[in-house]
């Protein structure tokens, strides 16, 4: 069979599965990009030549102790592939919304390939994720404490996450990189497209966390590039900041990459040009913060 055949049978497969999930959860069921599953319909039918994007959705599944929801996201090669999925709530603590990933992404392991599953994994959710959310709630954290919050001044430690990726395409990804940027008060940027560049700068447990979160999502490549780190607590995490907020942004090309010279002119213009070299060019490494501006 040619890749062409296999994956219009892939994606065949995949419409099947989406729209007998959308007859069982009609309301919670909600498609990331109408215009993208119409690309993948047609497709399959052969209007159009060119390869769509991956068809993404999310389901919120509900349970006595509260709601999940579901992020799925499908490889072109899925089901012969493990799709990429994710939960969380607004229920769950940090810690516990961690242990629901890993615990998920294990029984998602778990199945045969070939095969759909992402209703195995909803009925696998229904069935375990009580323990979670129920955990969480006796541990009286169904408000999530930051590094930087509450009345009491107290001296942080400032980090800044250099992360790097393959590529960062996925509007489910995208979307909960700044939502667990702005959640917990990280400054920086969300570098879209082919490759991937997200720096988080804020809190060191924060910015950990949000690491943790994000890392726990199926990636072709996905790493620390490098850490910058103020050994010494401060009081004012502002004082070290180079971003004011947490924004999204891209510089594409045709060939659909990012446009390395314009990423190099950006860095610089926040007095981060070291941090180019350092993404491309050396080995990954630790480094100290060299100034407060």
């Amino acid at each position: 069979m040619s890749i062409v055949s296999n994956i219009k049978v892939n994606l065949e497969t995949q419409i099947v599965e989406l729209e007998a999930l959308q007859s069982v959860y009609p309301e919670e069921l909600s498609i990331c990009d109408h215009g993208n599953l119409a690309d993948i319909n047609d497709y399959i039918a052969g209007k159009i030549q060119e390869v769509p994007q991956r068809l993404e959705y999310d389901i919120k599944v509900s349970t006595s102790k509260g709601t999940v929801e579901l992020l799925v996201n499908l490889p072109l090669d899925y089901p012969n592939v493990y799709p990429e999925i994710y939960c969380r709530s607004s229920v769950l603590d940090r810690n516990e919304q961690m242990q629901l990933n890993r615990a998920l992404q294990s029984f998602t392991q778990s199945q045969e390939k070939d095969e759909p599953i992402i209703y195995s994994l909803i009925s696998w959710i229904q069935d375990n994720a009580e323990t979670y959310l129920e955990s969480s709630s006796q541990n009286g954290k169904n408000t999530r404490t930051l590094a930087h919050s509450g009345s009491i001044k107290k001296s942080i430690d400032f980090a800044r996450y250099w992360i790097y990726s393959h590529h960062i395409y996925s509007k489910i990804k995208r979307k909960h990189i700044v939502d667990l940027a702005k959640d917990c008060n990280l400054t920086g940027f969300s570098f879209v497209g082919r490759p991937g560049i997200i720096c988080f700068e804020g809190a060191f447990d924060d910015c950990e966390y949000c690491w943790q979160q994000i890392k726990a999502m199926n990636w072709q490549r996905i790493l620390v590039k490098f850490l910058e780190k103020e050994f010494e607590p401060v009081d004012d995490l502002d004082t070290y900041r180079k971003f004011s907020d947490f924004h999204e942004m891209c510089f594409p090309t045709l060939d659909r990459h990012n446009d390395m010279g314009l990423l190099k002119k950006y860095l610089t213009e926040h007095c981060l040009d070291y941090a180019f070299k350092e993404l491309f060019g050396i080995e990954d490494k630790s480094a100290q913060l060299d100034d407060k501006s």
